[in-house]
Parts: C-alpha cells; sequence; structure tokens
C-alpha cells in the first residue's frame, strides 16, 4: 500500500531517488553512531561465551551498514584471529540457491577449487583465503580453517546423506561446537538438517527423496570421480523460528548487538536437544505434519 502511494506520489524515477537517500542516510547513521572494529567484535563475542579454543560455524552477512569499519575479509579476519588457531572457524559455501533436488538435477559438477559458494560475500572471502580447506560435496560443502580442519572436512564425499552422521555437522557436534548468526537470522541454521537426520527415524514422512544421485566432483589436485548423495524432500516446510523460540523460552541462546550488527549464540548440542525434544513431545519443528 505504501509503495502504490509513494510511486502514485513521486513516480517509479522519484521512488528509486528517495531508496537512494534512505539507504544513504542509513549508512550515514552507521558510520557515525554505530561504527565498530574487529576488536570490538572480538570482545563482544567473547562476552557471550565465544573462547579462543571454540570450533565455531558463522552463518553471516556482511551489511554495509553494519557500522563495522572494514571490508568482508576483514570480518573474516576478525572470526579467525578469534577462533582460528586454537580452535576452528567453519563456514558454508553452499553453490546454489533453492532446493538441492533441482540443483543435482541440473547435472552440474562441483570443483572444490573452483565452485564459488552462493553463501555471501564472507563465505567466498573465506573459500578463497590460504590455509581454508573445502568438503567434497556437490550440495553442502563446508569451509574450514583451524587445528581441527582436515579432520572437519574429509571424507564428507563418502556421506550419501549431505548433513547426517560423520559429515562436517556431526564433527561440529563431537567437538561441543557453537553455532553463530551474524546480521542474519535463525532461519540460516543449516545444522537443522544434522538433527533432522538424526530424527528422520521419528518423523512422519521420508526426510530424503528416494533418487540417488550420482555427481562429477574434481577434487584439489584436479582428479574426477563420481560422489553419491541423496537430496532432501522437497515441499517441506521446515519451521525454524519455532525452534528459535523454544531456545530462547529455556534460555538456551544468546543474544547481543555491536555497533548495527544483530549477533545469535547457541551450542550445537542445545539445538540437537531441543529439537528432539520437541518431536518427542509432538511439537513439530515443521509447518504442516500429518
Amino acid at each position: 500500500m505504501l509503495r502504490g502511494m509513494l510511486v502514485g506520489l513521486v513516480g517509479e524515477k522519484g521512488k528509486r531517488s528517495v531508496k537512494a537517500w534512505l539507504s544513504g542516510l542509513r549508512g550515514w547513521v552507521a558510520r557515525r553512531f554505530h561504527r565498530y572494529d574487529a576488536g570490538a567484535l572480538k570482545s563482544q563475542l567473547k562476552k557471550m561465551g565465544v573462547s579462543d579454543t571454540d570450533t565455531l560455524l558463522v552463518h553471516g552477512n556482511f551489511e554495509a551498514n553494519s557500522g563495522f569499519r572494514g571490508t568482508p575479509s576483514d570480518l573474516v579476519e576478525a572470526f579467525i584471529d578469534l577462533v582460528g588457531h586454537k580452535g576452528n572457524l567453519i563456514m558454508m559455501s553452499i553453490p546454489f540457491r533453492g532446493s538441492a533436488y533441482d540443483y543435482l538435477e541440473k547435472n552440474k559438477p562441483f570443483y572444490l577449487n573452483r565452485t564459488i559458494s552462493m553463501m555471501g560475500l564472507m563465505t567466498e572471502m573465506l573459500r578463497r583465503r590460504p590455509g581454508t580447506l573445502r568438503s567434497l560435496h556437490p550440495t553442502h560443502p563446508v569451509l574450514a580453517f583451524g587445528k581441527d580442519s582436515r579432520w572437519i572436512v574429509e571424507d564428507h564425499d563418502k556421506c550419501l546423506f549431505p548433513c547426517g552422521v560423520g559429515t562436517p555437522f556431526d564433527k561440529l557436534r563431537q567437538l561441543k561446537g557453537k553455532i553463530l548468526f551474524f546480521d542474519v537470522g535463525f532461519g540460516a541454521i543449516t545444522f537443522f538438517h544434522f538433527v533432522e537426520d538424526l530424527i528422520k527415524g521419528k518423523l512422519p514422512f521420508p526426510v530424503y527423496e528416494e533418487k540417488l544421485f550420482s555427481v562429477s566432483v574434481v577434487d584439489g589436485k584436479g582428479e574426477c570421480r563420481q560422489v553419491q548423495t541423496y537430496a532432501f524432500t522437497r515441499g517441506i516446510s521446515r519451521d525454524t523460528a519455532k525452534v528459535e523460540q523454544e531456545l530462547r523460552r529455556q534460555g538456551k541462546i544468546g543474544v547481543g548487538r555491536v555497533g548495527n550488527s544483530r549477533v545469535l549464540l547457541v551450542s550445537a548440542e542445545d539445538v540437537v536437544s531441543v529439537m528432539i525434544d520437541m518431536v518427542d513431545h509432538g511439537n513439530w519443528p515443521y509447518g504442516s505434519v500429518g
């Protein structure tokens, strides 16, 4: 309604000008009142419970108006400086948008060193950084930097279920890892799929499509091989907001702010225990079940 009124008053061209002006104003406010640097970010995360020995899965978005003084690469370096020397930094590098099934149907080869991440600038900067390792999986490749990075990414290509047992998500749990949401909502949680795999026997619908895909992948040495994987069932409405609500109700999710950036922090084990408890009590983390 407001959009229609705005277009009616100033026209389409005028609306673009107003939007550009508002964007510039937000940027000025962020630079003037919400500026923060890598030191302030690390200080805030430490206050929230992140230690330098943690394994941290970061879902992040570089916002121009966040107030952060630096580039996406500088932001990645801040996370590496925080946990990448005594612990581990993990990010997703999924190479598609939409459903994994539809992506696999296109039969695109996956190149470990060349296929770009579609998960935002931060992930692509980490992917390109020397010292970062990437798991060899065509739909859910994981980036890892740190002392356990080689173990975290190894053998992902041998896992038929992209986020299940034996994958980097399983290893995140074994390392008692934490999940950080930096300027993104809880809905970005890929770890949901790991728990979903754990409880698939309790769910009244199949978690995976029946078709087993065989995908051409090219490893770091340039050698091509076939990797088999299942895709998650299409049309399932995963209600991550319900999981977040329950975590908040139980006081198991940390909420913080630095500059104009919003931060959420939760342990992987708490996500597992809360989701299992929800399912056991019929509080399904899905839009509709049955």
